[in-house]
C-alpha cells in the first residue's frame, strides 16, 4: 500500500480527509513531487515554535552526518536544533545543497538509516512493542503507526494504530488520552521475507495537526523480523 506519508504523497492528505475520500487508497505514485520551493516561500517568514513531539522508545531514528550531506545545512541546523518540531520548519530552509533524490525530508523526516545502523530493533512475528512519544505542544490532527517500506516509501498493510483525533488541544491536562504518548503495538505476521534485513522497514509513527497549524512530524523505528 502506499505511503501517503512520504514527500509525494503529503500535498493531497488534508484534502483527502475533507472529502470524506479515503486517504489510505490515495495513489501517491502519481503524485507530483513536492514543490519544496513552495514550502520554502510560504513558511520561511513564519516564526519557528520550538517543540511538539517524538518517539522516544523504541529508539527512532536521530540526525546524523548522512543527513546534513543528503540534505543540506540549512535542513539540517534545523532538524539537529529542535527535535520535536515540525518539517515544516525544515522545508523552509531547504538550499541549493538539499538532494530531493537522496534527503526524503518527508519521509522518516529525511532522517538517514546511515546514521541509524546501531539503532535497528530485532523483532518477531506477534511481539507487543511498547511506544512511548514525547509531545511538547499539542494541535488537533491526526495520526497513526504504520510499518513502512523503506525502500518504495510505501506503508506495509494496516495501520498499526490509528488516532481519527490526536491531540485534542481543547481538551485539559486531566482529560488527555493516555493512549496518545503511551501505547502498545503488535508486530503483524507476514513480515519475515520483507523486513528480514536492516535498512528495509522500519516502524513509522506520524502526526498532521491537519485540524489546526496543518503541521507534520515523524519518528521512524529500524527493525529487523527475526
Amino acid at each position: 500500500m502506499k505511503n501517503l506519508y512520504s514527500e509525494k504523497g503529503k500535498n493531497d492528505v488534508h484534502d483527502m480527509y475533507r472529502t470524506g475520500r479515503d486517504p489510505m487508497m490515495m495513489n501517491v505514485a502519481q503524485k507530483s513531487r513536492l514543490k519544496i520551493t513552495s514550502f520554502s516561500l510560504a513558511f520561511a517568514t513564519l516564526p519557528v515554535a520550538l517543540g511538539h513531539g517524538r518517539v522516544l522508545s523504541p529508539p527512532s531514528r536521530v540526525i546524523g552526518d548522512a543527513n546534513l550531506e543528503a540534505c543540506g545545512a540549512g535542513v539540517y541546523d534545523v532538524l539537529d536544533d529542535d527535535a520535536t518540531g515540525p518539517i515544516e520548519n525544515a522545508a523552509a530552509k531547504v538550499g541549493s545543497d538539499y538532494n530531493d533524490l537522496q534527503c526524503h525530508l518527508w519521509f522518516c523526516k529525511g532522517y538517514q538509516f546511515e546514521d541509524n545502523e546501531d539503532r535497528v530493533q530485532r523483532y518477531s512475528t506477534g511481539q507487543v512493542v511498547n511506544f512511548a512519544v514525547d509531545i511538547v505542544a499539542r494541535h488537533t490532527g491526526i495520526a497513526n503507526v504504520s510499518v513502512v517500506d523503506l525502500a518504495s516509501q510505501t506503508t506495509i498493510g494496516k495501520p498499526l494504530f490509528n488516532w481519527p483525533v490526536y491531540t485534542n488541544n481543547s481538551l485539559g491536562p486531566p482529560n488527555w488520552p493516555k493512549n496518545e504518548t503511551n501505547f502498545d503495538v503488535t508486530i503483524p505476521s507476514g513480515l519475515d521475507a520483507i523486513c528480514d534485513a536492516p535498512n528495509k522497514c522500519a516502524i513509522q509513527w506520524w502526526w498532521n495537526s491537519v485540524y489546526s497549524n496543518h503541521q507534520t512530524f515523524e519518528s521512524c523505528v529500524d527493525f529487523v523480523i527475526v
